[in-house]
């Protein structure tokens, strides 16, 4: 079943905003199965402070902004045959991934479509930012 491995996230934060995975979480998508490490970094949703009071950073998708998180940074791993490797994962298959995530937490359709539409659109530079970080 497609979905997350845990309904729990044992995270830290020294200012309330952003968080490190302090266990693994793993979930499960049509294209494989994945793995935020101990260490990946997220700083909620991405939605623009004026709406807040609609889409915060942190609701109920919070889950799969974390995964999406992970997976700009490239930090986010995939088990093959062999083992766990870092998912090589290009900008289209991120936000696909933050897309089925919220689908599998039951994510409303118009908030769903509405985050998608916005990291589709609005994205590249923070996927490119990302990706110039080093990884964690």
């Amino acid at each position: 079943m497609n979905g997350f491995k845990s309904s729990l996230f044992n995270v830290s934060t020294s200012d309330g905003r952003n968080f490190t995975l302090a266990d693994e979480v793993q979930f499960q998508s049509a294209t494989g199965l994945y793995r935020m490490p101990v260490g990946a970094q997220s700083d909620g949703a991405s939605t623009p402070r004026e709406c807040w009071s609609l889409l915060p950073p942190f609701g109920h998708y919070w889950p799969a902004a974390y995964l999406h998180d992970a997976a700009y940074r490239g930090a986010l791993e995939i088990y093959t045959e062999t083992g766990w490797e870092k998912a090589e994962l290009d900008k289209p298959a991120c936000d696909n991934l933050l897309l089925e995530a919220m689908e599998t937490l039951g994510v409303d359709d118009l908030t769903r479509r509405t985050i998608y539409e916005a990291v589709k659109l609005a994205g590249r530079q923070a996927f490119n930012e990302d990706r110039d970080e080093p990884i964690q």
